[in-house]
């Protein structure tokens, strides 16, 4: 399933960047920065927040030479491609015993999951295009599961027998999440108002609206209400560099 979801996001980037290369002005941009990120939902128990990090490329097409007007020249479509961390600081529940009675907490757990992210924004502009400008942004973003980590551990082996109980914590969790962004940020340029590089700041918010849960025929140790109900969310703070296509 994982493999399936890369194609289909390798392939919504491809699509969209074709369709992209009239658009006129183009800007190019790298960023790196911080994921405060969070888990929502009846099956988390005692989270917090949890810093993970947040690298990757941006590609952000202008309107202008398609839209004939202010509104062009200031809106614009980003599509990004991201490595993103997410998770939480919370309790992480199992059963102890074969006959499913039992159930053993870990308190303070650090799930961590690593995510390949596309986000797909529309962004709006204000201020002088040329000199110090701002701008809304606000879409969708598609994810699929990269790897997963419970307090540093890939694999989950409760009894110390490798032979029987040993495997990734990532399959316990459904490979593709999906959900809402929205946020703001500037744009500074960077060796006069005809240079085409600026310094960019973002602020965004993510919130995932698909359960990442999911109990499989191998997670009869995990009680059921432990996957029934995760959602993922994040507060990104962003700094990167971008380079303008263009007039």
């Amino acid at each position: 399933m994982t493999r399936n979801y890369f194609k289909t996001l390798a392939l919504t980037v491809f699509l969209i960047g074709i369709a992209a290369t009239s658009f006129g002005q183009m800007k190019i941009g790298g960023r790196v920065g911080l994921n405060m990120a969070n888990l929502r939902g009846s099956s988390i128990q005692n989270n917090s927040m949890l810093l993970g990090y947040n690298v990757g490329v941006s590609f952000d097409y202008g309107l202008k030479n398609i839209i004939k007007s202010d509104f062009g020249e200031r809106f614009s479509v980003a599509i990004e491609v991201a490595a993103s961390q997410k998770g939480a600081t919370t309790d992480y529940l199992f059963y102890s015993d074969t006959l499913q009675t039992t159930v053993d907490t870990v308190y303070g757990a650090k799930q961590v999951s690593t995510y390949v992210e596309i986000p797909i924004l529309a962004k709006y502009t204000f201020g002088d295009l040329r000199g110090i400008h701002y701008y809304a942004e606000a879409g969708f973003y598609m994810a699929s599961l990269f790897g997963l980590t419970i307090n540093g551990d890939v694999w989950r082996d409760h009894d110390h027998n490798p032979e029987t109980d040993r495997r990734k914590y990532r399959e316990e969790y459904t490979g593709f999440d999906y959900g809402f962004v929205v946020g703001g940020g500037v744009l500074i340029p960077v060796g006069g108002r005809r240079s085409p590089w600026l310094i960019s700041g973002d602020v965004r918010y993510t919130m995932g609206f698909t359960n990442i849960g999911e109990l499989k025929k191998g997670t009869t140790d995990i009680p059921a209400s432990q996957l029934a109900d995760i959602k993922t969310s994040a507060i990104s703070v962003l700094f990167g560099v971008v380079y303008k296509l263009g007039n």
